[in-house]
Formats: structure tokens, sequence, C-alpha cells
């Protein structure tokens, strides 16, 4: 059974501006792209934010709320509750008695009434989500799917990144930018512009923080058999590009394997929103697609990789 992306939007940073690192003692302002008036978001302030952009996503499809209890969600986050968690110890209150992901699908559960899955795959969680919405109606389980992925500043997550060495200390310097923000996305059988022609992902066993070459290789091979489509089809492509050292390495790649294609570089206007840029990065493309009017149908091979070996990618088909 054919995917089709019908519908998404996002909240994300309309411009890269500073936040506040540790290190040593010492106070360093890094760069991030910050989507959200509130530093620390709060459970009842990221609720609100949820269901208004999968309500207005739900509307751009076409799709009544009353439909919602039979629309599976298919949440996918890295920041999970954390910044709840971090507000809370600032504002000296009680911390959850369940500090996790399932807090916020047992929410959305009971107000919409839908069958709601949390996907945890470090900077792959939305996008596993998609991969797998895909895949349910693909089998036929499900008519329409809603994916969400949303990731939120917190200090645990930007300290961690920093004491790892991965940061940019500026906008102008190597380094990964992170940012934060909202994407969702409404997958069904129903026809529309946009279809996904088919969805890969595999494991990659050489690092728990690295990626590498011989995976990136497969990923895309693999992709391009299960679309039966030959490298040269391929129009364009959303790399994953982070802005560290394996951007040499993904370049060299994809030149070998689909050279002198234009790229779509999401994460110079979003920054890297970890396990959001799925849904995120997603929404963002379509809204690049829309905007062209000439160069179709458009052939659009778009992945991600991930902390912990997480890779996947799949073929987008523009009309």
């Amino acid at each position: 059974m054919a995917v089709y992306i019908n519908a998404s939007g996002r909240i994300s940073a309309k411009n890269c501006k500073k936040r506040t690192a540790l290190q040593l003692g010492q106070s360093i302002e890094l760069p991030y792209f910050s989507a959200f008036d509130s530093v620390l978001l709060s459970l009842p302030a990221l609720y609100v934010l949820l269901e208004q952009q999968l309500e207005q996503c739900l509307s751009s499809a076409g799709w009544a709320i009353s439909e919602l209890a039979e629309i599976p969600i298919l949440l996918g986050s890295t920041a999970y509750t954390i910044a709840d968690c971090e507000y809370r110890f600032a504002t000296h209150q009680a911390l959850a008695s369940e500090p996790n992901i399932t807090i916020i699908g047992d929410y959305l559960q009971q107000k919409y009434g839908a069958k709601v899955f949390n996907f945890a795959t470090s900077c792959t969680s939305s996008a596993q989500a998609i991969g797998y919405a895909a895949k349910m109606i693909e089998q036929g389980k499900c008519q329409k799917v809603l994916v969400l992925g949303f990731e939120m500043f917190n200090r645990l997550t930007f300290e961690h990144f920093q004491a790892m060495g991965l940061l940019a200390q500026s906008a102008a310097e190597k380094g990964i930018i992170l940012g934060e923000g909202i994407g969702c996305v409404a997958l069904s059988n129903q026809e529309s512009d946009c279809r996904i022609l088919a969805v890969a992902s595999l494991t990659d066993h050489f690092s728990l923080t690295n990626n590498s070459e011989q995976s990136l290789v497969r990923l895309i091979d693999k992709v391009l058999q299960k679309s039966d489509r030959l490298p040269a089809e391929i129009n364009a492509i959303k790399p994953h590009f982070v802005g560290g050292d394996f951007d040499e390495i993904e370049q060299a790649i994809l030149q070998k394997i689909v050279p002198n294609r234009p790229h779509f570089l999401p994460k110079k206007e979003l920054g890297h929103t970890l396990g959001a840029s799925g849904a995120l990065e997603t929404a963002w493309l379509l809204e690049q697609l829309q905007k062209n009017t000439e160069n179709r149908p458009l052939i659009v091979l778009n992945y991600f990789l991930g902390f912990g070996g997480s890779n996947i990618g799949w073929i987008l088909q523009w009309k």
C-alpha cells in the first residue's frame, strides 16, 4: 500500500541565539537555536504546544479531530521530561513520580483516546517514528498516522555535548549547534503531492557516538534498492550534516554515489534538534519542496544518523 505525507507543521527557531554553558566553573556563551519563550519548558507548557501542533497538522491534512481516537500518534524525542525536571528543581517543586516520555504519551492518549507509541532512539527518534508510521500504513494496520517530534533545551543535554567537545564555540566555528522545536507530520494512504517510496534502517555497530563510512554506504544502497531507484534518478538530498568531523566523510560518500546533487540543509536554519529532527526537518523539507513549482517530479534522498548506531533513510517523490 502506498504511503503519502498529507500535511506537516512545526515550531522552530527564527534565528540562532545563545545559551550559557558551565565549564570548569566558568560561564561560556554558545550558539543555540531557541524556539520557545521559556528557557525551561514545564510539562503543562509543553502539552499546550504539542496539542496546538497536533491539531493544526490534523486540520491541514483535512482530518477531523473526532478521528483522533482511530489515528495512532507516534512520539519521538531525546528531551523526554528532562526540561520539566530541571524546571521543577529550579522552582523548588517535587519531581514527577515517573519522569520519562511515557508520561507525555499517557497524557495524549487520555486527551484524544488515540493509541500512542513512544520512540527513544537518540537523534533518530522521530525519524524512526516516521519509518514505523510508513510501515504501519503499508501493512494495512491503519490508514492514518500522526508523528510528533519534540526537543526542548535542557542543561543535561547541553552540558553533555559541550563536555564531549562536540559543540561549536561560535556560529562561525566547526561543531554542532543544537536547537529546540516541535514538528508534526501526517501520513496516510490518501494520495498527495509527497509520497514515501521506501524506508530503510540499519544499526551501525562501529561506535556509540560516531558514524561509520561503511554503514552510511549500506544505508543509501539499501534505501535505493527498496525504492527500486538508481542513483542517477536522485534529484536532491537532505543529508544528516551536523557540523562535526563526519560531515566531510559524508560529503565524500554522497559525491561518489550521487554526485553534484543540490542539498537541502535544515540544520543551518533549525539547529540540530536531536530526537525531534526527523519530524522537524521533514516539515521544513516539505516547505522547501512546496516552493519548487518548476522542477517536478523530484526524487529526494532523505536520511538521519544517530548515537547508538541508529540510522534510517527514505526516498521522497514530490509530484
